[in-house]
């Protein structure tokens, strides 16, 4: 075999695979678009009960997952301020840290972190519920009543992932930068309210825009995702752990995607 042959057969496995993820995300805005179209098509028929299951979504993925993310805002918070400090202290400023912590918590850990969070907590579970609803047949049952699957079972979980998204969010912020600002405290010796008053300056409504926008585009990614990956499970129980470890892989890769190009597109 030559190498024009190699380079053909190679070529055309990298063409094959491009092609195949083109086909999954045009799947997948597919499969938003028809839960929006449901959304808006069914919006008066069985309120009380989507209501009902957007707020059990709300308090499965926000109320729940309040103390781990407390917790690893703190971590991050100190973390920040520590190595901020240290790293600012070498060039003789340390004017720069409620800008540091602007740029790094508010606009893009923040963010990701907790779209992070909710995928592994909340993200994997709706993959695996929506599967193995898929395997058992029981959205089958669903459609043979008469309803919807996507009004029942995808519209909620959008609507209520989406909505704690960005309430854990601005919870991780607050959390984050009150764990920095006692870790400069306690660690550095540097008064809280003097950081205060440099964030206060320094903190801009783009900023807050701008995690409040990716905190928008991570909960509807989160959601239709592992939705989309669940409903797409075979007839065997198997194949429910691997779509639901697909889903969190494409999580990831689109949150990123999202986080670079909304940051390009507010700061360059």
């Amino acid at each position: 075999m030559g190498a024009g042959s190699s380079f053909q057969i190679a070529a055309g496995v990298c063409g094959r695979w491009l092609v195949q993820k083109f086909t999954d995300v045009l799947d997948m805005l597919g499969f938003f678009t028809d839960c929006l179209s449901t959304m808006i098509r069914y919006r008066n028929r069985g309120r009380w009960l989507t209501t009902r299951a957007a707020l059990q979504q709300i308090y499965f993925t926000g109320v729940q997952s309040l103390e781990l993310i407390c917790s690893i805002a703190i971590l991050v918070g100190g973390l920040v301020v520590i190595q901020g400090t240290a790293q600012l202290t070498r060039v003789g400023s340390r004017e720069g840290l409620a800008t540091l912590l602007t740029a790094v918590i508010i606009r893009e850990v923040g963010p990701l972190l907790t779209a992070v969070i909710v995928a592994l907590r909340s993200g994997s579970a709706i993959a695996i519920e929506m599967g193995y609803m898929t395997v058992l047949r029981e959205i089958e049952s669903i459609e043979m009543q008469g309803i919807h699957p996507l009004h029942l079972l995808a519209v909620p979980r959008l609507v209520g992932v989406t909505v704690a998204v960005m309430c854990l969010l601005v919870f991780f912020n607050v959390v984050s930068i009150g764990g920095g600002f006692f870790a400069a405290w306690v660690l550095l010796d540097i008064p809280p309210w003097s950081l205060l008053n440099d964030l206060i300056r320094t903190l801009g409504g783009t900023d807050v825009m701008v995690g409040l926008v990716k905190a928008l585009f991570f909960g509807v990614i989160i959601s239709v995702v592992c939705l989309h990956q669940g409903f797409r499970a075979g007839e065997a129980m198997t194949d429910v752990p691997p779509r639901a470890s697909r889903a969190l892989v494409q999580c990831f890769i689109f949150s990123i995607l999202v986080n670079v190009l909304v940051s390009a597109v507010f700061y360059l």
